[in-house]
Formats: C-alpha cells, sequence, structure tokens
C-alpha cells in the first residue's frame, strides 16, 4: 500500500494526478500544451523558408538552361535586318544585318489565314504603301 501512496504522490507532485478526482492521468498539463505549441509554431516558422529557398534554387536553374542568352546579352540587334539599305524583313534586309557583324535579327512573323508564315512588320499594310510610295 505504501507504494501506492508514493507513486500517486510523485504523479500528483508532477501534476499528472488531480487531487479532486479519482487518480486519472491529466492529458494537457500546461507545461505540455506549451512545449507542443512551440514545436508546432517552430515548424511553422521553419518550413516555409525553406521550401521557397529550394523552389526558388530549382526555377534558377530552369531559367539559367531556358535563357542561356542573358548571360551575354546582345548589343545591337536588328530589327526586321539592315532597312537602311534593303527592304525591311527580307533575306537582303537580313544579310546585310549579319555583314554589318548585328549580334542578333528581329524578325516580326505573322501568319496568314491558311496558315503559312510570313515576315512583316506592319500588319496593317502602311509600311507597304510608304515604300511603294518612295520606289
Amino acid at each position: 500500500m505504501e507504494r501506492r501512496q508514493q507513486r500517486r504522490l510523485r504523479l500528483e507532485r508532477h501534476g499528472l494526478l488531480s487531487r479532486k478526482f479519482s487518480p486519472k492521468l491529466r492529458v494537457f498539463t500546461s507545461r505540455k500544451v506549451f512545449r507542443s505549441l512551440l514545436i508546432v509554431l517552430a515548424f511553422i516558422a521553419i518550413l516555409p523558408p525553406i521550401y521557397f529557398h529550394l523552389r526558388l534554387r530549382t526555377f534558377q536553374k530552369m531559367q539559367s538552361q531556358k535563357c542561356s542568352w542573358l548571360r551575354s546579352i546582345p548589343l545591337a540587334c536588328a530589327h526586321g535586318g539592315d532597312s537602311s539599305k534593303a527592304f525591311p524583313n527580307t533575306m537582303e534586309a537580313y544579310q546585310i544585318a549579319l555583314d554589318s557583324q548585328a549580334d542578333c535579327i528581329e524578325i516580326d512573323v505573322s501568319r496568314s489565314s491558311d496558315g503559312v508564315l510570313f515576315a512583316l512588320h506592319d500588319r496593317q499594310g502602311f509600311a507597304t504603301d510608304n515604300w511603294e510610295q518612295q520606289f
């Protein structure tokens, strides 16, 4: 009997037994709740930054693979080729731009109603009217 009383006193000191009720174990003590809450808050504070850090690293790897030209950005880009010496968006204008050592050529590609691709800067036709007036 003495052993049972010692155990009961020990449990009461640690707050695991209620003195008012029958000897039932108390599940939630203030110390346990505080400790559990602290652990949960620590996980909530630590996990999102780690997750987003890893996502950012994979995004940067993907971007560097897809956009490798960003490491050496072109300095001179010929829009439609060299339109000062040839009609823009023609093979001749592209060749003159390449001979002038342009870093890149920007080509305006459109699709006709029957699905054929063609290079034309002005889709409304104003630029062709200006060129027809000059020639």
